[in-house]
């Protein structure tokens, strides 16, 4: 890894173009943590444009920690539609209530607690510790793992811990050359819109400072190793109706869209097997079953291979069956995607 040569001069650089050019942002024209918590825990695996009108019909609607405290998860739920991965939207809702219950309603701002806060890992801790509260946190996210990467010619793969960790020691010693809040934004703005995969080095303020623009190598870093393949899981996914109601199966407590409602699938079994597992989970007796195509959904690490059935049943009761215009709480993705297939 190259050293950088005047370090306070290059902080400076940096974050005086970041005063002067970043974007005009909801989460970037405050400081108070809540909302910058929720900016982060939002922007996880999301492009800022795609979260924007979540974030502001959410603060819209949960200005406070508190307001978001008292909701219910289905609510919650039910304003992330569409955003998708609704782990965070729980965390989001777990951590306003451990906020209220153990920091008498005020965000943190010891670093340890931030870190204690569900779906907070050191990454998003050291953001809003940086920028809601000025200290100088590293908070070292893809991003300002590839602005460093060039920067420093840095020559091992980038999602090795060892070098996560050397990264952010160097970002450390940088922060304190400038406004922590300043610097912290500006890695990140740089890293989003000029510092991109393809480079936009013409724009860039710390160019005469990066070793991968001096050697015109900007393609070979960051060095990544290959990807691991998606994992592709085969279902048989039910669409059942009853009384002109949709059922809906509470989905299992851990795991992906953990607790979430959803239409009931089988993996890796027949129909003939699929249709026996569900009649002994439900108590109903099937009628008919009808072949309605496939549906495929790729999630970040996993594909759903989906052959979807159209079944009627039985049933001593409407529990747990619900009007398909008025469900409770948001579906996945992709059972969304389930039921636009079957309406066509």
């Amino acid at each position: 890894m190259n050293p950088i040569k005047k370090p306070k001069q290059f902080a400076y650089d940096l974050s005086d173009w970041y005063r002067h050019h970043h974007r005009k942002l909801a989460f970037r024209e405050t400081n108070d943590p809540y909302f910058i918590f929720l900016s982060e825990m939002m922007l996880q695996q999301t492009q800022v444009q795609t979260m924007l009108p979540y974030f502001e019909q959410f603060t819209k609607r949960f200005p406070t920690i508190q307001s978001l405290a008292e909701a219910s998860l289905d609510e919650v739920l039910k304003l992330w539609e569409g955003l998708g991965y609704y782990r965070r939207a729980r965390y989001v809702h777990e951590s306003a209530r451990m906020i209220m219950d153990e920091h008498e309603g005020k965000f943190p701002e010891d670093l340890k607690a931030i870190q204690s806060l569900k779906g907070v890992g050191k990454y998003t801790a050291g953001a809003i510790h940086s920028i809601a509260y000025n200290k100088p946190t590293p908070a070292v996210d893809g991003n300002v793992m590839r602005v460093m990467s060039r920067v420093t010619g840095y020559p091992s793969d980038i999602m090795e811990t060892k070098s996560i960790r050397e990264i952010e020691k160097l970002v450390a010693q940088l922060i304190h050359y400038e406004e922590p809040s300043d610097f912290t934004q500006a890695l990140m703005e740089l890293g989003a819109l000029v510092c991109v995969r393809t480079p936009k080095c013409e724009a860039c303020p710390i160019r005469d400072y990066c070793f991968a623009y001096k050697q015109n190598k900007q393609s070979l870093y960051p060095i990544k190793k290959s990807a691991k393949q998606k994992v592709t899981e085969h279902y048989i996914t039910f669409v059942v109706e009853h009384n002109n109601q949709l059922y809906l199966s509470r989905r299992p407590k851990t795991g992906l869209l953990a607790n979430m409602l959803g239409l009931p699938q089988y993996q890796g079994q027949s129909l003939e097997q699929a249709l026996k597992a569900f009649e002994t989970e439900t108590g109903f007796v099937v009628l008919t079953s009808k072949a309605f195509g496939q549906v495929d959904h790729v999630f970040s690490h996993r594909i759903w291979h989906m052959r979807i059935y159209k079944v009627s049943v039985h049933a001593k009761s409407n529990e747990h069956f619900y009007d398909a215009d008025a469900l409770p709480s948001a579906l996945s993705r992709a059972h969304q995607k389930v039921l636009a297939h079957v309406k066509k």
